[in-house]
């Protein structure tokens, strides 16, 4: 049976790879596992057309500083490779094709990782499948709309062309970055477009002749700790999603700016809090109707212990480690220990507090 490892990493994303960055500066023995084929497959594949808000100032992983120029905006090509010759650079150990189905601790004391590929052990776990695993769509919504109709999410889709064009009348439902940028791509096709949801707040690219990425680090925003106060009251509170320096949207995008409750009788029905909703007729007469969901992510852990998660499968934690076992970590995951803990430019320094030298890992 193959020795227990110091600790086991599930998920080679930018999370994963930081982690391993600094496993490997502490010397420990441990083992990064990934359901890809190949690693930064989670970028590839994503729409064709997709850049990165942040430039690449802020994308770095530890100890290695990604092609391009500062305020350069890598697409998702760049950036898979990016990950992908990190984890060359560093020779950090990844096993691929390889999904997690569960985890157990023993009456031992150490970890069990059932796998697709093979069962593996270890004294340390650290969750590092990312922010944006599991796609997530209103299921009482979407089950109003007939089978005639299909559907995708945001996730699926990597060139438009071949889900619209000009026969097509697409339904977007979700204003935020993914939505706007989707429903600009899905309007050069001919396709007939309507982006549904309630406004979100679209901050300049450039403000005072400094990308707003310059801003919002130089005042601590994107760094501060949400694990402490003043940063646990700001997330509480919630600032709401935003966009950045997107391009506004063309007369002929059709814009509802209001949340679909249903569907009935070819009509949309709106939410409206003052008065009574308006029912919008879609698609268009003599046009396919087209639903594209881009309503985000929502995480899911069925493999790990039920007594790790809370009544709606979020994980208990404290500061990023399981508050039932101290031995899991969590990394890469909105505003854990700072807003920024989710992208490639935050993962880094979570973790190095939760898996550097000098801690329990």
């Amino acid at each position: 049976m193959e020795a227990i490892k110091h600790t086991i990493v599930i998920g080679a994303g930018q999370a994963g790879l930081a982690a391993g960055y600094y496993l490997r500066q502490a010397g420990r023995d441990f083992l990064l596992l990934d359901a890809n084929d190949r690693i930064g497959d989670n970028w590839r594949n994503r729409w064709d057309g997709l850049r990165l808000f942040s430039p690449q100032r802020y994308n770095h992983l530890p100890g290695l500083a990604p092609a391009g120029g500062d305020w350069h905006l890598p697409d998702r090509h760049e950036m898979a490779d990016y990950l992908e010759n990190y984890a060359r650079h560093f020779t950090l150990p990844v096993h691929l094709q390889c999904t997690c189905v569960r985890a157990q601790k023993t009456p031992a004391g150490h970890w069990t990782i059932e796998t697709t590929d093979g069962t593996f052990r270890a004294h340390n776990l650290v969750v590092a499948t990312g922010a944006y695993r599991t796609p997530w769509k209103p299921s009482a919504i979407a089950d109003s709309f007939p089978a005639e109709i299909p559907q995708y999410h945001s996730s699926g889709i990597k060139d438009v062309a071949t889900i619209a064009g000009p026969d097509t009348d697409v339904l977007v439902i979700g204003a935020g970055a993914s939505g706007r940028q989707l429903s600009h791509l899905l309007l050069e096709t001919g396709a007939g477009v309507t982006l549904a949801g309630p406004g979100v707040a679209n901050l300049p690219r450039n403000f005072l002749s400094k990308d707003i990425y310059w801003w919002l680090y130089k005042s601590g925003m994107m760094t501060l700790r949400t694990d402490r106060f003043p940063g646990k009251v700001m997330i509480q509170k919630g600032a709401g999603d935003v966009t950045v320096g997107e391009p506004e949207l063309p007369a002929a995008i059709r814009r509802i700016k209001t949340e679909i409750v249903r569907y009935h009788a070819g009509t949309l029905r709106c939410k409206c809090r003052k008065t009574a909703p308006k029912p919008v007729l879609w698609p268009a007469a003599g046009k396919q109707g087209v639903i594209v969901w881009c309503t985000g992510y929502r995480n899911a852990y069925p493999w790990l212990p039920a007594e790790m998660l809370d009544e709606v499968q979020t994980p208990l934690l404290a500061s990023g480690q399981s508050t039932v076992y101290p031995e899991v970590s969590f990394i890469g995951l909105p505003n854990l220990l700072r807003p920024n803990s989710s992208l490639v430019g935050g993962v880094g320094e979570d973790a190095r507090l939760l898996v550097g030298r000098g801690t329990r890992l």
